[in-house]
């Protein structure tokens, strides 16, 4: 099995030339990677280059979820597929300097909270770095569309749910039922949340604060301030334009109201990619 670099180029030239050729063969396309298989074999077509330990966590997290008594419960239930947490804002906000705490590894603590995963998978877990977490809990809801092609034609189109995907789109819901409670905490002094983020008022008093704080704790979440200045927030009624400086970084987001879902994922892959991606050709 070879695998290569995923691009446009590289699977329509290959799909192209099987077709041609008029050989049955399948294309199994995915979040990170696609595969066409022959009966020849199988070439792989790659997004990203991950480590090795991306994929034995996210197999000791699949484990842990399925060995899970709570787990089934979760499974039996239904969550909002595109429910990424963006709080709903109705008009621009610009500050000088604000307020902004982020859980820290927010889907991972989740987890463990709720016990999904074991002490040594969280232990696991929390050494790998931030962009690599991501995928590690995504992998939990691992999607791919499956089309068979036979004498040059497409002939029948199969998708495929990953059957722990109600874990992760749970970890979605309980993430953003903490960031709601904190927003009516906060009162008018809060600004908007985003993911595991939330931005108020740098005057907000003290008290409110702490009740935060200890709100986080009580639910066994650790958290970080970040530092933002020039913060400047653009509203209309298609999308969310940010800007600011965050821990002397200057950061430019843009989310589409219509399609929070689609804007959150691409904010995770965005952090993704930061990863090493130097193409490459192995034969595995």
């Amino acid at each position: 099995m070879f695998t290569i670099p995923r691009n446009t180029q590289n699977v329509q030239f290959n799909i192209d030339m099987l077709n041609k050729l008029k050989v049955p063969f399948e294309v199994q396309h995915g979040t990170y990677t696609t595969s066409i298989i022959t009966e020849h074999g199988k070439s792989k077509y790659f997004l990203n280059t991950y480590n090795t330990r991306v994929f034995r966590c996210a197999k000791m997290i699949k484990k842990d979820v399925e060995n899970s008594p709570y787990a089934q419960a979760i499974l039996d239930s239904k969550f909002f597929k595109t429910n990424y947490g963006l709080s709903d804002i109705k008009k621009s906000y610009f500050a000088q300097k604000v307020l902004n705490i982020d859980i820290s590894s927010a889907y991972a603590t989740c987890l463990f909270n709720k016990g999904l995963i074991t002490q040594d998978t969280f232990n696991v877990l929390k050494t790998i770095p931030k962009a690599e977490r991501l995928p590690c809990v995504g992998m939990l809801a691992t999607s791919h569309s499956k089309f068979y092609y036979d004498d040059g034609k497409c002939i029948n189109v199969d998708m495929f749910r990953s059957p722990t995907a109600n874990i992760f789109f749970y970890l979605i819901d309980e993430i953003n039922y903490i960031m709601k409670n904190i927003e009516f905490m906060l009162g008018k002094k809060f600004i908007f949340y985003w993911v595991d983020g939330i931005f108020f008022d740098a005057n907000t008093d003290k008290k409110t604060i702490q009740n935060i704080e200890n709100y986080l704790t009580d639910l066994g979440y650790k958290y970080k301030y970040e530092d933002v200045q020039d913060f400047k927030m653009n509203v209309d009624e298609r999308k969310l334009s940010l800007r600011m400086i965050k821990n002397g970084d200057i950061k430019v987001y843009t989310v589409g109201k219509d399609n929070v879902g689609e804007s959150i994922k691409k904010y995770i892959n965005d952090q993704i990619k930061k990863q090493d991606q130097t193409p490459t050709i192995n034969k595995i």
